[in-house]
């Protein structure tokens, strides 16, 4: 079909829709092979419709010489480009350059980036206005390149959160030294001096830094204007020691419905990047900040911002995870949580271990004698494997089926993350987990610790009242809605 649509463009037929279509063929590598093939070096045709009367078909023609890929269109793609006068065609030709050499086109792609971060566009122009900035900042930064930031304000003093479950804060703030603190809705709010050695604390999730104006308003140019009006600017530059632009991504989190959340979002962010006078761009995917906007009551945000820019090294070793690993400040929570009941230099066993995140917080908790971890899935072995040696520990992996799994020695604890049930019946569940408690008495001292964290309360309640050898004597709720619980279980010591 591209031999068909391009000879009628030969012939002038039908020049939009046979544009159309052809744009659709080379899409796929087939059919740009095969344009590139009829075309070879010669793409007048195609660059002649750069200056048609109809802006649909310079604007399809821009498309299908961008997938064409052929250095010597640039210059027409440019000054196609500064010629026209249609702003929902302009973003097209930057398009079609990116990936070219734009070494000669460089300053005036600049220029244009710089001039648009002045222009105030009314509303009719605001969408493709903000088309052309994304697509020129793109372009730029391929040439240019990004300015890296690092974090190096560890001195400065600072407000900030750590998000938490709001069941187990108190675990969280009080590993924080120095410093004010105090227990909010959404985690650990704290005004610090010592940020370093909070980066290591491993219970919260992400932290996040506090504006000056702790509200802005509900409407995406009375929120960007309060963004910018904050402490913003002076905060990345404390914190950096260093000028922007800082590329970032707007978040919305709160009750807003996805299409609406999705059209707020890129009026906020493009209301952001204008007030910002070059100080940040926006930037789907490679962003250093988010600005993060959380909804409140009554209808207004709280802003926040999370830095990219920190070496982040708390969980540095998860190089491989699987669908069913668990979060690892989950993990270390549930570590903390049972560290009064670990056996310092005890011998431990993981029977479901994944990727190995449990063996490793616990160890980080209280450091053990021997770590073995068991798991059916070859993949997730081999991922623990190398993410056991990225946390610098020994952990002995083994490929077997826990319930085949047989040992010299008896254990002092079994610490495991139980499976999900997926796609298992409850009778296939309920039969897991009472072979799972008949298989841990026969590997476990007296007294020796079952750590078990579990979606499946009702069959470990079960399974407690069948086999009388264990006995509860700690139980978590790990989350508000009590799906998942973490159970400190004692195996008896045996009667002589």
């Amino acid at each position: 079909m591209v031999r068909e649509h391009y000879s009628a463009l030969e012939r002038g037929e039908e020049i939009r829709a046979h544009l159309i279509a052809l744009k659709q063929e080379v899409k796929e590598e087939q059919g740009r092979k095969e344009l590139l093939g009829i075309v070879q070096e010669d793409c007048s045709l195609l660059e002649g419709f750069l200056s048609h009367t109809d802006p649909k078909v310079r604007k399809n023609a821009a498309l299908v010489l961008g997938r064409l890929g052929r250095q010597g269109t640039a210059e027409a793609l440019y000054k196609a480009y500064q010629k026209e006068t249609q702003l929902f065609v302009k973003s097209s030709y930057l398009d079609a350059l990116y990936g070219l050499d734009l070494t000669p086109i460089e300053g005036g792609l600049v220029e244009r980036l710089e001039e648009l971060g002045r222009y105030k566009p009314d509303g009719q122009e605001e969408k493709h206005i903000r088309a052309e900035r994304m697509a020129l900042q793109k372009l730029v930064l391929s040439v240019q390149g990004r300015q890296s930031h690092s974090f190096l304000g560890y001195d400065g003093t600072y407000e900030i959160l750590l998000t938490t479950g709001r069941l187990y804060q108190e675990v969280t703030a009080r590993q924080i030294k120095g410093g004010k603190v105090s227990i909010l809705k959404g985690g650990v709010r704290a005004v610090t001096s010592h940020i370093k050695p909070i980066l290591g604390i491993r219970t919260y999730r992400e932290l996040l830094f506090f504006l000056d104006t702790k509200k802005v308003p509900g409407d995406w140019e009375g929120a960007a204007k309060g963004v910018c009006e904050s402490n913003l600017a002076s905060l990345l530059g404390k914190a950096h020691g260093s000028e922007g632009p800082f590329y970032f991504r707007l978040g919305i989190h709160g009750r807003m419905l996805l299409d609406k959340r999705g059209a707020f979002a890129k009026k906020c962010a493009f209301a952001i990047e204008q007030a910002s006078e070059g100080l940040l761009r926006n930037s789907a995917s490679d962003y250093e900040i988010e600005i993060r906007l959380l909804e409140n009551r009554d209808g207004t945000f709280l802003p926040l911002v999370k830095l990219y820019t920190f070496q982040e090294k708390r969980f540095a070793y998860r190089k491989h995870t699987v669908a069913t690993s668990i979060r690892p400040e989950q993990a270390a929570l549930a570590a903390c949580l049972a560290k009064p009941y670990l056996t310092e230099g005890g011998q431990v066993l993981d029977p479901f271990c994944g990727v190995g995140t449990m063996l490793i917080e616990r160890d980080n908790v209280c450091p053990a004698g021997y770590l073995y971890g068991l798991d059916t899935f070859g993949q997730a072995i081999e991922g623990a494997k190398e993410n056991t040696e990225r946390a610098g520990k020994e952990i002995y992996y083994i490929h077997r089926d826990f319930f085949t799994f047989e040992h010299g020695y008896l254990f002092d604890e079994i610490i495991t993350n139980m499976p999900d049930r997926g796609k298992k019946s409850k009778e296939e569940q309920d039969a897991l987990y009472e072979g799972f408690f008949e298989k841990a008495g026969g590997l476990l001292k007296g007294k020796g610790k079952v750590i078990l964290y579990s979606n499946e309360k009702n069959y470990v309640k079960k399974q407690l009242r069948i086999h009388k050898e264990f006995a509860l004597i700690q139980e978590y709720a790990m989350d508000e809605k009590g799906i998942y619980y973490l159970f400190i279980i004692e195996k008896k010591e045996q009667m002589q």
